[in-house]
């Protein structure tokens, strides 16, 4: 049984799944959870240090994807933002956890940190959409 944290997560859905096949997952986000089961409502930073042995991180992605990204030429307020955004991923990257999976739409991570491990769509899971991840 491993030791799961997923940051970034209210739905408690990513939660839930690792905690039916006998883990022990929590969740955590700013949010309180929408499904009852082992959550914390606050700062990631706050329990990095618990011993996990594998962290899921979702960092929000407003001033991360490339989606966004093009708002910054429009709005220069923006450039700090997403400084902030790629140092908390840092953050989350050098965590004192063994295992590591940062999700996040294709955006500037893989050009000013590093390039992803993986990239996959939502097609190649049954849904019927596309945005590399």
């Amino acid at each position: 049984m491993a030791s799961i944290l997923v940051a970034g997560e209210y739905s408690g859905t990513v939660r839930n799944a690792f905690a039916l096949e006998g883990h022990d997952a929590v969740s955590c986000d700013l949010l309180p959870t929408e499904i009852a089961g082992p959550h914390y409502t606050g700062d990631v930073r706050d329990i990095l240090g618990d011993g996990w042995d594998l962290m899921i991180a979702h960092p929000p992605c407003t001033y991360l994807c490339s989606s966004g990204l093009h708002w910054n030429k429009k709005r220069p307020e923006r450039d700090a933002l997403t400084e902030e955004a790629l140092e908390f991923v840092r953050l989350l990257m050098r965590a004192p956890i063994k295992h590591i999976a940062i999700e996040n739409p294709i955006g500037c991570i893989s050009t000013k940190i590093r390039k992803p491990d993986q990239i996959i769509q939502p097609w190649q899971f049954g849904h019927d959409a596309s945005k590399a991840t």
